[in-house]
């Protein structure tokens, strides 16, 4: 059973420093998701570029893998903590939550819960893989069926007042109206797309906006693994319940830093562009990183078939 009543450990750190650290400005932000919506624009202009020649094989894979990654940047903006400007915070929130299927309200407290009660199986809404793993949880988020097939049913329900237990455990009331009129202007935008393909006899808005979030599933999918799985569950220590991982320029650039994934959770107030120098700080309280998704996803393997022969193992 879950302790939800004990305080979450905390690494020390020099109070000015964290500060310091938790300072947010919008130039930085502005840059990075600017320059990544770019990324995408760039390569959805080479998909229209390419159509109907063998070409755009090569230019969805490019816009699926990019624009699959856009739950990272609604991860990072429903914290509110990128942009000093919350209207540009808000902004962005919208632009990359309609990419990605999401409805904005729900999505922010779902993950304020999963923040105050990390890894738990109780209170935390974006538990996916308890222990002990099974191959199908672990395909099934890894792959991204789940989580696209989640997502589209959330909002079609939510666009009709209906809602599931584990959101109306995490939305406040007064925010519910909210989240409903979202999930309709959302859901009434999908439709026209939907409209401007029939009427253009043509599959290429399909292609454009609804395809790359299941092509690049696989690519969120995979990445969200390496935050929990098979790790202890039911403690109130992220350094037991959280992973990070050394990674390259790529990785570190369209996963928002994610990679510091327990200094994230252990101060989530700390801008993601900070926190490469969050991490060197609390090195020497931290363990040490996996090395790269390989290192990361050999534990992991390693867990899930020790966890097939001791259930109680992580």
């Amino acid at each position: 059973m879950s302790n939800l009543s004990q305080e979450w450990y905390r690494c020390q750190i020099d109070r000015k420093r964290l500060k310091q650290l938790s300072k947010r400005n919008d130039r930085t932000p502005l840059l990075w998701f600017g320059s990544y919506l770019a990324l995408i624009a760039g390569t959805g202009a080479g998909v229209v570029m390419t159509w109907n020649t063998p070409w755009v094989w090569a230019w969805l894979a490019g816009y699926s893998f990019l624009w699959g990654l856009t739950s990272s940047a609604v991860h990072e903006l429903s914290h509110g903590t990128p942009f000093r400007s919350r209207w540009l915070n808000e902004t962005w929130m919208w632009i990359f939550s309609w990419m990605g299927q999401f409805e904005p309200v729900s999505v922010r407290w779902a993950h304020a819960g999963h923040h105050s009660n990390t890894h738990h199986d109780e209170g935390d809404p974006e538990l996916s893989e308890p222990n002990p793993v099974s191959w199908f949880t672990f395909f099934n988020v890894g792959l991204g069926l789940w989580a696209t097939l989640f997502y589209w049913r959330t909002l079609l329900r939510m666009a009709v007042n209906d809602f599931d237990q584990v959101l109306i455990g995490a939305i406040p009331p007064a925010e519910v109206p909210k989240a409903v009129r979202n999930a309709r202007i959302i859901v009434a935008s999908y439709a026209a797309i939907v409209a401007w393909a029939v009427l253009a006899a043509s599959w290429l808005p399909i292609v454009l906006f609804f395809a790359p979030r299941i092509l690049g599933g696989p690519v969120t999918g995979f990445l969200h693994l390496t935050q929990h799985t098979g790790l202890r569950m039911n403690i109130r220590d992220h350094r037991h319940s959280t992973r990070s991982f050394t990674a390259g320029p790529l990785t570190r650039y369209c996963y928002f830093n994610m990679n510091h994934h327990i200094e994230h959770h252990m101060f989530p107030m700390v801008p993601f562009y900070n926190l490469p120098q969050l991490a060197a700080e609390l090195a020497p309280q931290m363990p040490e990183p996996n090395r790269g998704l390989v290192g990361v996803y050999a534990e992991i393997l390693r867990t899930i078939i020790r966890q097939h022969r001791e259930p109680g193992y992580y």
